[in-house]
């Protein structure tokens, strides 16, 4: 929901903000309600915060918020955000509250829909995204450009001012309004893939007011778009020679006996051919738990019998508007086609078709974060899976490195995201959120 500022009316949910930001006085009314997700025992409520952070006194939008209470002891709040971006944080803590079972016996488990997303002023498009093919030459990558760009104009009008506030150093600045509502002196958080995006930028505009922090999968914020990009594919490839080496396990994959070249030498004419087949294995290439999903695919490939999804695409504008508000490109079409050919040559499978289809270069809402090196005053948890299969490992040693105060702890394994699926880091996780004791340097987890 977004309020004109000449018409707002603070809503009684929102009654923990005063006008200014700081803290509701001790008579103000309970901002927290029951909302029950079947069994699990959620309470809700509503934060006001400004639609421009530099105009503090203008048009503002009402975040969804949800918290989990402490079942023990109580140590404070722990903000999560799950990743993203475009993942509700509410809906994310309804089905997976449980991953937190023994951090709730110290803190509260908080988590909170983004702005742009779920119960917070979400966006969208009127219509869907040209399908405008992955381009080879720059007459194509040109007209790509112009499609693309035409769109994202007709997505700016329709959502209006929020449309170039989506970008992470808001959501940091929200994220502080939630510290405030919380009563926390200092922000004790944990974030997954976009959320470790979100927790850095925190801790870069916020660093007296960062607590115990700890990052899981974690997003490199020293890069442009393409460097971002070729790093997210290089992730994706890594992660399919993961899949093929896993498929003799499995009785329904469709490449038992195929090499990596036999299967690139089949499998690169049809994603040229029809390129949501490959974008349908990018969408898989999460988790070996979706590895199966990946089998029925391409045995419809296989079989002849493949059709590509009826998705107008018209949803995945946040994702794209807050990765371009961030990741700065300033590449002409000539370049983004050299890249991409480049990418080819690196990442056969995914390389053209990830890094020929960046729309950022054209976007029209203007950058709104310069990367550079983010320090911390304060010791930071970094999580690091040696084959992510989003981020890439080195983003999470160069993160630790740049931090200055980051202790990196490595999950030798494969997936998106250690903590909850791996005992190891999910105590390790806890202890230093509980205890503030960060693991050994040089510490590994297994599985």
């Amino acid at each position: 929901m977004i309020r004109s500022a000449k018409t707002l009316i603070v809503a009684a949910l929102a009654g923990a903000l005063a006008a200014t930001g700081g803290l509701a006085h001790a008579a103000d009314p309970d901002p927290w309600q029951p909302c029950p997700a079947g069994d699990v025992p959620l309470e809700c409520a509503r934060v006001t915060v400004p639609v421009d952070w530099s105009k503090p006194t203008g048009d503002t939008l009402v975040l969804k918020v949800a918290r989990l209470r402490a079942t023990g002891t109580r140590l404070g709040s722990v903000v999560v955000d799950p990743g993203g971006p475009g993942i509700p944080g509410t809906q994310f803590l309804a089905a997976a509250g449980t991953r937190f079972a023994a951090l709730r016996s110290s803190y509260d488990v908080v988590a909170w829909d983004p702005r742009g997303v779920g119960g917070s002023a979400p966006i969208s498009c009127p219509g869907p995204r040209p399908d405008s093919g992955v381009p080879v030459t720059v007459v194509e990558r040109e007209r790509f450009e112009r499609e693309t760009a035409a769109w994202a104009g007709r997505c700016r009008r329709a959502v209006g001012p929020l449309f170039d506030h989506v970008d992470t150093i808001s959501n940091a600045r929200d994220l502080d309004r939630l510290r405030q509502v919380l009563g926390e002196p200092r922000l004790t958080y944990y974030g997954g893939f976009y959320g470790t995006r979100i927790g850095q930028f925190y801790a870069d505009v916020f660093p007296r007011r960062t607590g115990r922090m700890v990052l899981d999968a974690v997003v490199d914020t020293t890069s442009e778009n393409g460097p971002f990009v070729d790093g997210a594919t290089r992730a994706k490839e890594d992660a399919f020679t993961g899949y093929l080496h896993t498929c003799a396990a499995r009785p329904a994959c469709p490449l038992k006996g195929m090499s990596l070249a036999q299967v690139r030498a089949w499998l690169i004419p049809r994603i040229a051919a029809e390129p949501a087949v490959g974008g349908e294995i990018v969408g898989n290439l999460t988790s070996p738990a979706d590895w199966p999903a990946i089998d029925a695919h391409l045995s419809k490939v296989r079989a002849g019998t493949y059709r590509p999804p009826a998705d107008d695409n018209s949803g995945d504008v946040l994702n794209t508007d807050v990765n371009c508000l961030d990741l700065p490109d300033h590449r002409t079409a000539a370049q983004v086609v050299a890249d991409s050919r480049r990418a080819a040559a690196r990442y056969p499978l995914f390389g053209r078709l990830m890094t020929a289809t960046t729309v950022c270069n054209r976007w029209p809402a203007p950058a709104t974060y310069h990367p550079h090196r983010i320090t911390a005053p304060t010791p930071i948890l970094l999580v690091g899976t040696r084959h992510d299969t989003a981020t890439p490992y080195d983003w999470a040693v160069r993160t630790a490195a740049n931090l200055g105060q980051g202790r990196l702890l490595t999950r030798d394994g494969t997936g998106h995201g250690a903590y909850g699926t791996s005992p190891c880091v999910t105590d390790a996780v806890n202890r230093f959120l509980v205890t503030g004791a960060l693991p050994r340097p040089g510490t590994v987890c297994t599985g």
